[in-house]
C-alpha cells in the first residue's frame, strides 16, 4: 500500500512538473505565460527602426502577458519574407510591397507570401529623392548617370525607386549607378561626396535628410504628374504628396513627390486573441507613439484600413467590429 501511495505521489509530481514546463514564455504562441512577439522594423537611420522601438514600448503597457521585441531588418521586403517564414511575428511594411508580395511579383517573383495578414495603417510613407546641389539635378530624368543610393537591401524603397525610374523611361541598373545603403549610411556617403543622390521612403521631415543639410546643400527631386500617372496604371495605391516649402532648411519651394502607406502586418497563423490585443493596444497607444516619434501623428483608427488591399487578420477585424470600423468582406479570407 505504501509503495502504491509513493508511486501515485511520484506520478502526480511528475505531471505537475510537465504542466509547469508547458506554460513558460513563447514566441507568437497562445496560452499561459508571457509571449514574446518579434517585430521586423528597418535599418538604422530609417523611420521603421526608430518608430518600432517607440511602438513596442507604448503597446506593451496595454497588453496582458505580451512583449514586443523590435528587430532591425532591411524593412518592407525582408519583413514580408520573414513574417511569411515565421521568423517574425509582426512587421512594418509598405502597402505597395505587401500587394506585390501577395501577388508574387517583382522581388517576390514565383514566391507569393501566404502567411501574412494586415493589422492596420501606421503612417504615410513619403518617397523623397535628394541630390547634391552640385549635380544640378531637379527632376527624375536629371538623375541619369549619377551614383545613387536606391534604398536599403530588402526594402520597399528599392521597388519604389525602380517604379519611378521605369515610369520616366529609365533602367535602374543601366541608366544610373545604384547602391544599396541604409538611410543612415546614405546620409553619411552624401556628406562625404561618395554618392550623388539618395532615395528615401520616410516620414516628413526625415532625420537622415536633415542630417545631410548640416553639411551640404541639397536639391529636392520632383516627380511629375506624368510619372505618377504611369505608376498608378499598375500600382494605384501610390498618390500625390506635396512637401510644403520650408519643411527642410533652405527648401524654398514645394516638393512634388508620392506616397503610400506603412502598415503593421502579422503572421496569418498568429492566434486571434493575440492579434486582437496587439491591434487594440496599437490604436489606444496613438498619443504615446506620437509623443515619441513624429510618424505617430498619422495613427488614426478612422484611417486604419485606408489603402489596405491585402487580407486582414481576424483578430484585427474583431477589434474593428467592436469599434464600428467597417472591414471590406473581400479582405476577410480566414
Amino acid at each position: 500500500m505504501k509503495k502504491l501511495l509513493a508511486l501515485t505521489l511520484a506520478c502526480a509530481i511528475s505531471l505537475a512538473m510537465l504542466a509547469g514546463c508547458g506554460s513558460g514564455s513563447g514566441s507568437g504562441g497562445s496560452g499561459g505565460g508571457t509571449q514574446t512577439l518579434s517585430m521586423g522594423t528597418g535599418s538604422s537611420g530609417g523611420t521603421y527602426y526608430a518608430l518600432g522601438g517607440v511602438m513596442a514600448t507604448a503597446m506593451e503597457s496595454r497588453m496582458d502577458g505580451i512583449i514586443i521585441s523590435p528587430q532591425a531588418s532591411g524593412a518592407s521586403v525582408e519583413n514580408m519574407n520573414m513574417i511569411n517564414a515565421g521568423e517574425f511575428d509582426l512587421g512594418i511594411a509598405m502597402n505597395a510591397t505587401a500587394v506585390l508580395a501577395h501577388e508574387g511579383k517583382d522581388a517576390f517573383e514565383g514566391n507569393p507570401v501566404t502567411n501574412v495578414r494586415a493589422i492596420g495603417v501606421v503612417y504615410h510613407e513619403v518617397y523623397q529623392i535628394v541630390a547634391a546641389a552640385s549635380t544640378g539635378a531637379h527632376n527624375v530624368e536629371d538623375l541619369a548617370g549619377l551614383t545613387i543610393a536606391v534604398g536599403p537591401a530588402g526594402s520597399g524603397t528599392i521597388g519604389c525607386t525602380q517604379a519611378v525610374l521605369e515610369a520616366a523611361g529609365m533602367d535602374m541598373n543601366t541608366d544610373i549607378k545604384p547602391q544599396n545603403d541604409s538611410f543612415g549610411d546614405a546620409s553619411t556617403k552624401m556628406q562625404d561626396g561618395h554618392i550623388d543622390a539618395a532615395c528615401n521612403t520616410l516620414t516628413v521631415p526625415a532625420s537622415s535628410i536633415q542630417e545631410m543639410l548640416t553639411a551640404m546643400d541639397l536639391n529636392y527631386i520632383n516627380i511629375s504628374d506624368e510619372i505618377l500617372a504611369t505608376i498608378q496604371e499598375t500600382q494605384p495605391y501610390y498618390s500625390r504628396y506635396v512637401i510644403p516649402a520650408g519643411t527642410y532648411d533652405r527648401q524654398t519651394e514645394d516638393i512634388n513627390t508620392i506616397t503610400c502607406q506603412a502598415v503593421l502586418y502579422c503572421r496569418a497563423d498568429l492566434d486571434e486573441d493575440t492579434v486582437y490585443q496587439v491591434t487594440k493596444a496599437f490604436y489606444e497607444s496613438a498619443d504615446e507613439i506620437k509623443a515619441g516619434h513624429t510618424a505617430g501623428k498619422d495613427i488614426s483608427l478612422e484611417g486604419a484600413l485606408e489603402g489596405v488591399t491585402t487580407p486582414v487578420h481576424p483578430g484585427a477585424a474583431r477589434y474593428y467590429e467592436e469599434m464600428s470600423i467597417e472591414v471590406d468582406p473581400s479582405l476577410l479570407i480566414d
